[in-house]
């Protein structure tokens, strides 16, 4: 990853596989930045998701399991996944906007009440163009950046969700004079070197991201997204088009990326068969890569869009999890790979 913003944008891109190669050739999506990484540490209540996951009584509750939290955002809108591919190098706010709505669809198929309003909520009403363009908008979340070039990262991103931009919904907003219903390039620009007004972030906070915290481990990885916490991470890494028939990928390559991890697998026989667990990657690039989408030893397809890596190949990549609600409470959620998978049989 470089140290400054890129300043090329993804100009006539129109596939997955376009993207790809862009980003093989060196195009970089993400960049350090130790200032803003300094300002998400103080906004952090954990700095160790360890630390999370002990205190609120959830350790190790993922272990041994086939972890697959994307399966809520499947029950509550089919299709939306892996929503619009992007198209300029914003790559961070997609997988920001990933984790944060998979985050968002378990607190309500969990049936808690919200810890602040201590309302219940039901899954908000979309148009269909909006669930196929991924539910939620990554351009509201890219306004807040802080400069006019591409590329970003996973921490200032983190910060952004909880205290500037919130979750906005795929839906046109007369009101504010734009139409966020599909993904566009264009309107992910229409803020940058200089931040959105005030009536813009006072709307995004009303459904912001409470809380988010590092994760350095397998062990935290797994048992946050057994929580329905999701997760975005960037990195240098680059993985193969190509999937194998259980839904993995070898590494490949290089890019400078941000990519969400929606799930992971700590069964045994996935270790017997890929000798380590593995980890869900849901990319940015629409429909990119192809190759096999059924979980071995399950009947469950993995999105579009996504696949299994190895974690010894994931293990080097910034991770940062969402809370949608007060601190990181346990939370009652279907075992996708499991309890429910064995009632289907």
């Amino acid at each position: 990853m470089g140290d400054k913003p890129v300043r090329e944008r993804l100009k006539g891109v129109h596939t997955g596989i376009q993207l790809l190669r862009a980003y093989s050739r060196g195009f970089a999506g993400v960049y350090s930045d130790p200032e803003e990484h300094a300002k998400f540490l103080d906004i952090m209540d954990y700095t160790v998701g360890m630390d999370a996951s002990a205190d609120n009584g959830w350790m190790d509750e993922g272990k041994g399991k086939l972890v697959i939290p994307f399966k809520n955002i499947d029950m509550l809108y089919p299709g939306s996944q892996p929503g619009a591919a992007q198209r300029r190098g914003d790559c961070v706010s997609h997988s920001t906007i990933n984790a944060a709505e998979l985050t968002m669809c378990c607190d309500i198929v969990s049936g808690e009440p919200d810890e602040e309003t201590g309302k219940i909520e039901g899954p908000p009403e979309v148009s269909p163009a909006a669930v196929k363009a991924g539910l939620c908008s990554s351009e509201a979340v890219y306004w807040w950046r802080g400069h006019g070039n591409d590329g970003w990262n996973c921490s200032h991103a983190g910060r952004v969700v909880c205290q500037e931009s919130g979750i906005w919904l795929r839906k046109d907003y007369p009101e504010f004079g734009f139409d966020l219903t599909k993904y566009s390039s264009r309107l992910a620009g229409k803020w940058g070197r200089t931040s959105p007004p005030d009536e813009i972030k006072n709307f995004g906070l009303k459904h912001r991201i409470r809380q988010a915290t590092e994760l350095d481990s397998f062990e935290e990885v797994r048992d946050f997204l057994y929580q329905g916490y999701g997760i975005s991470t960037c990195g240098g890494e680059g993985w193969s088009s190509t999937r194998d028939k259980n839904g993995f990928s070898k590494r490949r390559g290089s890019w400078s990326h941000a990519m969400a991890c929606i799930g992971a697998d700590d069964r045994d026989i996935i270790k017997e068969k890929y000798g380590e667990p593995l980890v869900l990657i849901m990319n940015s690039w629409g429909h990119w890569n192809s190759g096999g989408t059924r979980i071995l030893n399950t009947t469950i397809d993995i999105p579009a869009g996504s696949f299994w890596a190895k974690w010894s190949d994931c293990r080097r990549r910034y991770m940062v999890a969402f809370s949608g609600a007060d601190g990181w409470p346990a939370r009652k959620l279907p075992d996708w790979g499991a309890d429910y998978w064995s009632r289907l049989k």
